[in-house]
């Protein structure tokens, strides 16, 4: 519906890559891009994607950020609760961002969220390296192993 005529992607070279479900972060993304066109009063207005590389190749950082009506800060605390949505009238259920946050979360991921009403929103997207977890993991077994009897 809503729609932008400044749409800018910047990609950061030699990304450490992720561990998980290609399909499940894409769509985790699409509804990030999704909400912020939905957010956008009109073409003038902006979004602004970026990518980086965490300090020490720890993870990838996305950043999804829009030229829209912002949240409030009595919103901005529920935004994750399933079925709570500011777009009812635009048929929004408030599902999206809920399956969002869980679906970081089962990536081990962060999405952190800051908004300023009439300015717009940054969402922030951090997800481990797939090295970062597999560092993780041998740290964890190494601990189970010294404590088994």
């Amino acid at each position: 519906k809503n729609a932008t005529d400044h749409f800018t992607v910047g990609l950061a070279p030699e990304l450490p890559p992720v561990r998980g479900s290609f399909q499940r972060l894409e769509q985790v993304i699409l509804n990030l891009i999704q909400n912020a066109c939905q957010a956008l009063p009109d073409r003038t207005r902006g979004l602004f994607i970026t990518t980086h590389a965490a300090e020490g190749a720890a993870g990838v950082r996305i950043v999804i950020r829009d030229e829209g009506a912002g949240i409030r800060a009595d919103d901005l605390s529920r935004i994750r609760e399933p079925f709570f949505t500011t777009k009812e009238d635009s048929g929004g259920i408030g599902l999206g961002l809920s399956i969002s946050s869980r679906i970081v979360e089962e990536h081990r991921g962060t999405m952190q969220f800051s908004s300023e009403p009439g300015s717009g929103t940054t969402v922030t997207l951090h997800l481990p390296s797939a090295a970062r977890l597999d560092a993780a993991a041998r740290q964890a077994a190494d601990v189970h192993e010294r404590n088994v009897p």
